[in-house]
């Protein structure tokens, strides 16, 4: 799950929004609403999720299906890379990548609260790796309590860079704007090649754990 968490933080939206809110008239709040409102949000359909299978009842058939889910997903998230690598499966380009990035820091140059708790909301959405750590969570059916502890380890770590955002702002807000520009742009350049590593890594990872459990 902690591998999942973590292949989840790099998104170049992310850090435009981070970098806008950080460039507000009234940077604190804002921050705190888009921090607060994509944490709850995100958390919320974990929670759902979790309650749903616990509440039905539903029986994996031991780890059987769990491992098999994690191997095909480890060979999706494997081709994907190779995909991406190969010029196959094709990301936004540079320029429509700088054109996203830019309409995000030009709706959220003068936000409100709301603007920014929607903004947190719709640059976390459920991805690949949340639904899969999701997964992960139901099969292990370790109980409702320990699955929610588990759903907010997880956005913890996943919202960790926004959070630590906010905290060094409070601390060095000069320091903390110039620090997301330069990992905002950053992130917009390497996107291609963090984009082939974070999914082979997280294939590897993934393909190794599933095919080990369906051999034991």
């Amino acid at each position: 799950m902690i591998v999942l968490a973590l292949a989840s933080a790099p998104r170049p939206a992310g850090l435009a929004a981070l970098y806008a809110l950080l460039s507000a008239s009234h940077p604190q709040r804002v921050l705190v609403a888009y921090v607060a409102g994509g944490f709850l949000f995100s958390v919320a359909i974990g929670v759902i999720v979790v309650a749903a299978f616990d509440g039905a009842g539903i029986e994996y058939g031991g780890n059987t299906v769990q491992y098999l889910i994690e191997l095909l997903a480890g060979v999706a998230a494997l081709g994907f890379a190779a995909g991406v690598w190969s010029g196959r499966a094709q990301l936004p380009s540079r320029g429509e990548s700088r054109a996203e990035q830019s309409a995000v820091i030009r709706k959220l140059g003068h936000p409100s609260v709301g603007t920014a708790a929607v903004a947190g909301i719709a640059t976390h959405l459920p991805g690949f790796f949340y639904l899969l750590a999701l997964n992960g969570i139901v099969a292990e059916r370790q109980g409702l309590v320990d699955d929610i502890v588990q759903v907010l380890v997880f956005n913890a770590i996943w919202f960790g860079a926004a959070i630590a955002s906010v905290v060094y702002f409070m601390i060095r807000p000069g320091a903390a704007r110039r620090t997301m520009l330069r990992a905002s742009s950053w992130a917009r350049r390497h996107a291609r090649g963090t984009t082939i590593t974070v999914f082979a890594a997280v294939g590897v990872y993934l393909s190794v754990n599933g095919a080990a459990g369906l051999i034991d």
